[in-house]
């Protein structure tokens, strides 16, 4: 039993075999390909996220206009109208535009329709939030 040991490990210490050239060459391609799948995975996260914030804007900008004509005294008084080139904020000098359309549901009732849209990657992108209202936030 102890000669084969012996034998074995005179076989470890005299074996000088390493990673070939070709073996290295696999191991090189196979790291480099999963490089780029996390490499592209990356990109599509970032342009996700920035289409998530895009959207969340324009809610933000639609919700922000039904408020406004909701909370209005006069229902009445609720005309059709759209504001061009605005920023998140609602300020001029951004990519969005924004406009809304009152529809009569009877004497004293409206349907507010908001429509915020703008231009990524040569498509125009819209949200449309649409609300019923009596006036003063009814």
């Amino acid at each position: 039993m102890d000669s084969m040991r012996l034998e074995f490990l005179r076989e470890a210490a005299t074996d000088r075999g390493g990673f070939s050239l070709i073996e290295i060459l696999i191991a090189m391609a196979i790291l480099a390909l999963a490089m780029l799948a996390a490499g592209s995975m990356q990109f599509g996260s970032i342009r996700n996220n920035a289409s998530g914030n895009m959207v969340t804007q324009a809610s933000m900008l639609a919700k922000a206009q039904i408020e406004v004509l909701k909370n209005t005294d006069n229902v009445a008084a609720l005309v059709d109208d759209s504001e061009l080139n605005i920023n998140a904020a609602g300020d001029p000098g951004g990519i969005f535009s924004r406009s809304w359309e009152i529809t009569n549901l009877g004497t004293d009732a409206r349907r507010i329709t908001v429509r915020v849209q703008w231009r990524k990657r040569g498509r125009i992108r819209e949200i449309v939030l649409s609300s019923n209202t009596r006036g003063n936030g009814i």
